[in-house]
């Protein structure tokens, strides 16, 4: 149980760094060169959440290797999308990192075991890890699925101010909805889950246009939902 709390705490560093303290620009210009500084400010930023986020004065070693390899893939992905012109690397990407957080957690408490500075509650910290996920992680996740599948955004075609979107509005829309969803979901509520996707279909959906736009949406943003409370659930039963 003591792993699966290390790995969750690293997940979440990992959710802070990659996501919610790295603005968008730095993974641009990451995209255009190799080395560039905000390439060492990320790795930066991995070394310190990771080893804050492990409670366990000595996982510092654990940490500085964690970030060289975060490094290394993040390198090696930019190096692939210049050479390559390769856009859609994200997944790959997210998924070297998970892989590499679970085998450093499984070698760190293999080597030198595990101890944490106090007591941590597994399902707490499946919950913080499940909400931090659903916020800015998901939009971005999203995002790249639309890319994958070529699902392109539909132009506004009005000219009636009342009837274009807010900037950024979806994106707050999305955070908010997953994060109610998430919610009934852990308090065992599903069928109030229904009632707001049916709710969001009757308000969106008089824009025709955009209708299998916002149903993708939609189902990606309450499935991703639903999975996380499954997975939390699970997590706790453990």
């Amino acid at each position: 149980m003591i792993v699966i709390q290390l790995i969750i705490l690293q997940f979440i560093a990992h959710l802070l760094s990659d996501f919610i303290l790295q603005p968008q620009s730095w993974c641009d210009k990451k995209d255009k060169k190799v080395f560039t500084p905000y390439l060492f400010h990320h790795g930066a930023i991995v070394l310190i959440t990771s080893y804050i986020l492990s409670f366990d004065f000595g996982f510092w070693k654990a940490a500085i290797l964690l970030t060289v390899i975060h490094f290394i893939i993040d390198g090696i992905k930019s190096y692939i999308i210049q050479k390559t012109k390769i856009k859609n690397l994200f997944f790959t990407d997210q998924f070297l990192h998970l892989i590499t957080i679970i085998g450093i957690v499984l070698l760190y408490d293999c080597t030198f075991g595990i101890h944490f500075l106090f007591e941590l509650e597994t399902k707490t910290l499946a919950i913080i890890a499940g909400f931090l996920l659903c916020t800015k992680p998901t939009n971005i996740i999203i995002k790249f699925l639309f890319r994958a599948f070529s699902i392109e955004t539909p132009v506004e075609s009005s000219d009636n101010d009342e009837e274009k979107s807010l900037p950024n509005a979806g994106k707050l829309i999305g955070i908010t909805e997953r994060l109610l969803a998430l919610a009934l979901i852990l308090l065992g509520q599903y069928e109030a889950v229904g009632l707001i996707i049916a709710a969001k279909s009757i308000l969106r959906f008089n824009a025709t246009q955009k209708s299998e736009y916002v149903l993708v949406g939609t189902l990606l943003s309450f499935g991703i939902a639903t999975f996380t409370g499954i997975v939390i659930n699970l997590i706790n039963g453990i």
